[in-house]
């Protein structure tokens, strides 16, 4: 075999044209000489000009010291086999901007000398720094998978359906509790899964893979070979070729913990579901902005609405304007955290517009990051045991207000009449007495006159307050127009003597159930009243309402008079012989009368009024 030298002081220019133009990063090493030539290509490639890197020396100063090594042992075994071992090490070198550059130096020995020894050797650099890259990114890629599927216990497995070989990668063996060694067969295989449905469902993925080339995914639960029980999730896919399936691969994954919280979850909402459904109360889900989002059916029977009509409402619409902002206030609460839970007692309006009473109590469900999902709401119909309440209250009330009519009678019993006795036994042991004087037992005998007219009186209030407490009234439908006309006839003439203004607003065809004597009594009193403390600077002027509110249908009677000063006299106002405004006249019967004939009829009635602008009565009739 002929060698031939290349020779670069001969023949300059064709040379230089070759390496420079066609072979790019190429060298030629005179291993004798001890010289080095260098294309301008390589050196650009590592980031030099054509006037640097001149030294042999120099390379090996800009080579990656961990390469040095492999490049001396790859030029030794090229040297020692007389070029039969190839040279063809990858070398990193410094490039100037500091980066790494990877190269493939390949080189052969082209002139050997007498004894065997080279003398000459060229060859090519050839930047391989982006596959370098590449390359090390799949291996971290590689690396990273394999520790990801060793993190969520995910292995590998493949079948061989021509030589009925199955292979399972390490994590795969590692499921089955496997030694690494273990080689298993496609018998063996299914034989590891629990019979029942998941074995079942397997087996028919796999023939229906093989069949039709249909991709499976199944759960099912595998026994290892220590006997435990894992929850496992198999993937499987086939490839055929020339329309038959020579490979079946997939994946195969521990999924046992998440399997037995989604089972417990599941089991979890199934008893939830079930409390939900068949509580003994109202239940519901609702949106943190108030729509339903779920209602049982206790829930639809005590509100009246169907489960489609709640859907299109929130419970804001269908609660007791009273109720709401202590509501909302409870829920913003919850949504921020300050309380875990809240209940009250409010109000909710029926279907067919009566009020239902609830005993309210709400929790609140987050998500994983704590955002509000939804609210639990426990709504108990407590209607009934309102009423009640109200019923006894009602009862205390009306016991109250008896307990105080009571005190007011026994006030008068041992005030007045004991009054009236000390006087009557006075007068009378002074009319006995011998000394009295013809003239002054005629006198005496007036005052008694007069101390037994004032006993009358005072047993004729006695008789009208009994009547209120104990007669049996009867109701009946009366004309509160016609009424009030009637009272003011009554009183024509001190209207006229006094230019007294009484404006009747109430409607002509305006009926109210009550005793007519009551009525009469309480109208005369008002407007008597209205006239006898009337503003002495002004016109007196009364005006009577009647007028409807939430609690019913109320008469008003309102005056421009001299007022009373509730915070002195507020608790006394219809106490009896309470007066206020040092009237000679008054007896302090005619407001008492007024508030009993008004409870009589199961009404009640308030008073407001300010010193020098006037009074207003309400009593609220049916």
């Amino acid at each position: 075999m002929t060698v031939y030298s290349i020779e670069p002081h001969n023949n300059e220019r064709l040379y230089k044209t070759l390496v420079n133009d066609v072979l790019a990063g190429t060298w030629n090493w005179d291993i004798k000489a001890n010289y080095l030539y260098v294309s301008p290509s390589l050196k650009a490639m590592i980031g030099y000009g054509e006037d640097e890197l001149v030294e042999f020396a120099t390379w090996r100063d800009i080579m990656h010291p961990d390469d040095i090594a492999i490049v001396d042992e790859a030029l030794k075994a090229h040297f020692n086999s007389k070029g039969e071992i190839a040279y063809s090490p990858d070398v990193r070198y410094y490039h100037k901007n500091g980066s790494i550059v990877w190269v493939t130096c390949t080189g052969r020995v082209i002139e050997w000398g007498e004894n065997g020894q080279p003398l000459r050797m060229v060859g090519v650099h050839i930047d391989i720094t982006k596959y370098k890259v590449i390359e090390q990114k799949l291996k971290k890629t590689k690396d990273l998978l394999n520790k990801t599927n060793l993190s969520v216990s995910l292995g590998g497995w493949e079948f061989d359906v021509a030589n009925n070989k199955l292979a399972w990668t390490r994590v795969t063996k590692q499921i089955h509790e496997v030694p690494f060694n273990y080689e298993p067969s496609v018998d063996d295989a299914l034989g590891f899964y629990k019979e029942g449905l998941g074995r079942e469902a397997l087996r028919k993925g796999v023939e229906g893979a093989m069949a039709t080339g249909k991709s499976y995914d199944t759960e099912a639960l595998l026994i290892t070979t220590t006997g435990r029980e894992v929850w496992v999730r198999t993937i499987g896919n086939a490839e055929f070729e020339d329309g038959k399936c020579v490979r079946l691969f997939g994946t195969l994954q521990n999924i046992d913990e998440e399997m037995k919280i989604k089972l417990e979850l599941q089991s979890s909402e199934a008893r939830f579901k079930g409390a939900f459904e068949n509580s003994t109360i109202g239940m519901a889900l609702v949106s943190p902005e108030g729509k339903w989002l779920k209602v049982n059916q206790n829930l639809i029977s005590c509100l009246g609405y169907t489960e489609d009509e709640l859907n299109q409402i929130t419970f804001q619409d269908i609660t007791h304007p009273e109720d709401l902002e202590k509501d909302l206030d409870l829920l913003n609460k919850l949504i921020k955290g300050e309380v875990h839970h809240y209940q009250m007692e409010k109000r909710y309006f029926h279907k067919n517009g009566s009020v239902i009473w609830a005993l309210l109590s709400v929790s609140l469900v987050r998500d994983e990051r704590g955002n509000p999902l939804h609210f639990v709401s426990q709504i108990q119909d407590i209607t009934d045991k309102k009423l009640q309440e109200e019923q006894i209250k009602a009862t205390l009330d009306v016991v109250n207000h008896q307990n105080e009519r009571l005190l007011n009678f026994a006030y008068i019993v041992s005030h007045n009449l004991r009054t009236h006795s000390g006087n009557f036994q006075s007068l009378i042991d002074m009319v006995n007495d011998p000394e009295t004087e013809p003239d002054e037992k005629t006198h005496l005998l007036k005052l008694l006159q007069n101390v037994s007219t004032q006993l009358s009186d005072t047993i004729v209030n006695l008789n009208d307050v009994v009547s209120i407490q104990t007669s049996n009234l009867k109701k009946a439908s009366i004309n509160l127009n016609s009424y009030i006309e009637r009272t003011i006839d009554v009183v024509a003439g001190d209207v006229s003597k006094h230019r007294v203004i009484i404006k009747n607003n109430v409607d002509p065809a305006a009926e109210v159930l009550y005793h007519p004597a009551y009525l009469e009594s309480i109208l005369l009193n008002f407007v008597t009243n209205s006239i006898r403390y009337r503003h002495p600077e002004r016109q007196p002027e009364i005006i009577i309402n009647l007028t409807d509110t939430v609690g019913g249908r109320v008469l008003t009677v309102a005056d421009n008079g001299l007022g009373i000063d509730l915070a002195r006299h507020g608790k006394n106002l219809f106490g009896m012989y309470k007066t206020f405004h040092g009237n000679k006249e008054a007896r302090g019967v005619g407001l008492f009368i007024t508030k009993s004939q008004v409870e009589a009829m199961g009404g009640k009635i308030d008073v407001e009024s300010k010193v020098d602008e006037g009074t207003t009565f309400r009593v609220f009739v049916s």
